[in-house]
């Protein structure tokens, strides 16, 4: 808990607040930082925790922590791009970052690609599927 403390705040002080662009970004909340309750689903794995993400300037800035309070990524998305950074042990492989990144960069963006595809309900959960490598995202918003 107090890891989660410690990152929160250290995001919220790294940015200051921009201008908010509508309709830029629709997939998630611009409010700073945004926390979501996550879960990704692969064929044979699940990681569940949280995502704290936020916008400052033209990028996106999130970590993800496990239900045990262990940091699973941090990650930037800038211009379409998407940089993982400390990824635990068993997320540390190429290919399984490059799908990741790959992943949140079309999220961050607002953009879909042909077997990528993300909705947003009316709650702000957003699902997105990857359905070549048949791997679910789910982001519930934390409501403070």
């Amino acid at each position: 808990m107090k890891y989660l403390l410690l990152i929160s705040l250290t995001l919220a002080c790294i940015s200051c607040h921009p201008a908010r662009e509508i309709g830029t970004y629709p997939a998630f909340d611009e409010e700073y930082p945004a926390r979501y309750r996550s879960r990704i689903k692969a064929r044979q794995a699940v990681l569940t925790g949280i995502l704290i993400i936020k916008r400052a300037g033209n990028e996106w800035r999130g970590s993800l922590i496990n239900d045990f309070g262990v940091k699973a990524f941090d990650f930037i998305v800038t211009g379409g791009r998407c940089r993982l950074f400390n990824a635990i042990a068993f997320l540390d492989k190429w290919y399984i970052r490059r799908t990741i990144s790959a992943d949140l960069a079309l999220l961050c963006s607002g953009r879909e690609r042909e077997g990528r595809r993300w909705t947003r309900d009316a709650n702000g959960q957003v699902a997105f599927k990857n359905e070549r490598r048949d791997i679910e995202y789910t982001f519930q918003p934390i409501i403070p």
